[in-house]
């Protein structure tokens, strides 16, 4: 069953992955495991990022502009579509509630304490499921409209703690204090995985842009862009906090922030951590609950705006009980996601893809 094609622009194709990428890695910390490296493991990592780039918008490509689950059912037919494609709506949905419950602990840590986490993460999800009903090319816009603010404010906290004073470069020295290891255990899986190979989700965007042969362009871009946030972020909670104290908070970026103290007049402005968070959460969030509807849209044949209302009434439900507390729900994430789900769901099966399309193109090519 067809339906009109949403089309988005290059310019919403780079803010929606930026957004993306930094969602709530920017806050909540990467790369504990290469401690004051933790900025060069977060560049390093970005290469990676450009090889993910390149891998999965040569998927579509390769397939003529067709999503990941109109590529499985091209390739394999309509049974393995329902039994892979199932498989990777439950990993959307799954990421989608767990993103979810990241920005619903911060604003109980932030901002509202005494708010039960139930009426943050439905107030929430009632917004993103709106504009998830509203469409792809809404939430890039909303994306677009935004992202200027997300700069701005990031260049205002730098900009304050350096006023500050807080800022103790010598923090991030020495570079490498026990070698090559530490940057190497903390790429992989965990770097690797999250947030760039999160990226499997535009599988589903990239055949929604306008001038596709230029989206890998701004794919790219987008990538450059989020590495250099990332590092730099890194670098600032480092130099602001320390490692011990880096390691020890659960929103490094938050903490921070909360010691900025401008001619005691300044003070206290978590709420512009609080905007970066929800605008890459926003994004993240309507990109996977959208990446997980088309998929049901692939294999029901009914249109994706169907499951709106049923889906965001579960991925809340889920969010709120996935985990009994915020350092369990942490522990999940570092120890048990990236090998059970993120690596055949992020390099596995989209390497099989690969393979038969290239399969597919020479079988063709030779015939």
């Amino acid at each position: 069953m067809k339906h009109l094609i949403e089309k988005i622009s290059l310019w919403q194709l780079f803010t929606l992955i930026v957004n993306f990428e930094l969602g709530s890695a920017i806050v909540v910390g990467i790369a504990p495991e290469a401690k004051q490296a933790s900025w060069i493991a977060t560049l390093v990592a970005g290469a990676f990022g450009l090889v993910f780039v390149f891998f999965y918008h040569g998927l579509i490509h390769l397939s003529g502009k067709e999503d990941l689950f109109q590529i499985m059912e091209s390739l394999w037919g309509r049974a393995i579509l329902v039994f892979f494609g199932s498989l990777y709506v439950m990993y959307f949905f799954y990421l989608a509630a767990r993103v979810l419950r990241d920005f619903c602990e911060l604003i109980v840590t932030a901002i509202l304490p005494n708010t039960p986490i139930e009426v943050i993460s439905i107030t929430f999800m009632l917004m993103i499921g709106y504009l998830i009903y509203l469409g792809l090319e809404v939430v890039s816009r909303t994306s677009e409209i935004f992202s200027p603010y997300l700069l701005i404010f990031l260049i205002i906290i730098a900009l304050m703690l350096v006023l500050t004073g807080r800022m103790e470069w010598v923090n991030l020295l020495p570079l490498l204090p026990e070698g090559v290891q530490p940057v190497l255990s903390a790429l992989f899986p965990s770097l690797i995985t999250f947030p760039f190979g999160e990226l499997v989700v535009f599988t589903v965007v990239f055949g929604h842009v306008n001038f596709f042969r230029q989206s890998r362009v701004a794919a790219v871009m987008g990538i450059l862009i989020t590495t250099i946030l990332l590092t730099i972020s890194e670098m600032i909670k480092l130099a602001a906090l320390g490692v011990d104290s880096k390691l020890r908070a659960n929103f490094p970026l938050l903490s921070a922030v909360r010691e900025i103290s401008v001619a005691n007049f300044i003070e206290r402005i978590d709420a512009l951590v609080v905007f970066i968070m929800m605008l890459g959460i926003i994004v993240k969030v309507s990109l996977y609950v959208f990446a997980g509807l088309k998929g049901l849209e692939a294999i029901t044949r009914l249109q994706y705006r169907s499951f709106v209302v049923p889906v965001c009434m579960l991925i809340t439900f889920f969010s709120i009980i996935s985990a009994e507390n915020y350092a369990e729900h942490i522990k999940e994430g570092l120890e048990l996601v990236p090998l059970l789900l993120h690596i055949p769901f992020q390099i596995v099966v989209p390497g099989f893809v690969l393979l038969f399309l290239l399969w597919r193109k020479w079988k063709t090519a030779r015939s």
